[in-house]
């Protein structure tokens, strides 16, 4: 995302002002916005590689390092936000947080929203699964939102995120899948007529770092980042749900999309359609255990949540 108002770049302002803060200035945060060092992929690498310190990809990118994190892609799995926080600080995702670290090297500090993602296009409205039919719909490089688009009676087409509003453009695609915030912001709602908030996946955030810039740090600066990471995660959080109608609005008003809010009914058809490929996709290539320890969770942040 580009500086400016979107969520992810105040998160990542109050990062850099807490940790320069609390640091008493000894750390120095830079941010660089827009894309200018590269893809979330290409970021990816260079914190493994030891030339980047910290980034913050989306799930989708993650996934190529880290195929366990397409778990949190099955489609309705989470039914709102304050399930999915709760699930993102539960014992499943400090388990899957070890986990990264220890088969890819990369130190994951905090999960945080994304956002649920929803249908953008320029052909027609989309109310059941069936108007998705012949339409051409970017998704990030994951096999799972692959999966899922194809199911849907789409087609997936994988391009990177920085090269989506282009794409939509020249008519390389139809339409595309992100939150009401990143359509606003990312510039897509300026070259796309239609928006569905379904809310078929629910997308993730992960602060990363390089584990040995991190580890070699004193003791004191790695609880203030740390500490920065849990921070940025709580702002996006809120600011990603309430950007759900406060970009919608803007979509509708300031940039002429026709918006339709999904009803639960309506939801359930799209549910019924993508959800078992996807869990089948899933359990083949990642295992049972993983599905199932998320399922898990968010069946204990309901309970805790809303009572047995």
């Amino acid at each position: 995302m580009p500086e400016g108002p979107s969520p992810e770049y105040q998160a990542l302002s109050r990062f850099k002002d807490y940790v320069e803060f609390k640091s008493g200035g000894e750390i120095s945060v830079r941010l660089f916005p827009g894309n200018q060092l590269g893809s979330e992929r290409e970021m990816l690498e260079m914190i493994q590689q030891g030339s980047l310190e910290m980034s913050f990809p989306a799930d989708g990118a993650m996934g190529g390092f880290y195929p366990p994190m397409q778990v949190w892609s099955i489609p309705y799995v989470f039914e709102s936000a304050p399930i999915a926080w709760h699930v993102m600080q539960s014992d499943f995702a400090e388990r899957m947080k070890e986990d990264i670290l220890k088969t890819t090297g990369i130190r994951a500090l905090a999960f945080s929203q994304n956002g649920f993602r929803s249908f953008t296009n320029n052909v027609r409205p989309v109310v059941s699964p069936q108007d998705l039919a012949g339409l051409k719909i970017r998704t990030m490089e994951s096999p799972v939102y692959m999966t899922m688009v194809n199911a849907m009676g789409a087609t997936a087409v994988p391009i990177a995120g920085s090269e989506v509003v282009m794409a939509l453009k020249q008519g390389v695609v139809d339409g595309q899948e992100n939150p009401p915030a990143v359509v606003s912001n990312g510039g897509h709602g300026e070259v796309q007529d239609y928006y569905t908030l379904n809310e078929h996946t629910f997308g993730l955030h992960v602060v990363v770092a390089n584990n040995d810039w991190f580890s070699a740090l004193p003791e004191g600066h790695q609880q203030i980042i740390a500490d920065g990471a849990q921070m940025m995660a709580a702002t996006e959080n809120l600011l990603k749900t309430e950007g759900d109608w406060l970009y919608s609005r803007r979509l509708v008003e300031e940039m002429g999309m026709k918006i339709h809010v999904s009803t639960p009914e309506e939801k359930a058809a799209f549910k019924a359609v993508a959800q078992p490929p996807v869990l089948a996709f899933i359990r083949e290539n990642v295992g049972a255990e993983v599905v199932d320890g998320l399922i898990a969770a968010v069946e204990a942040a309901k309970a805790d949540l809303y009572g047995n």
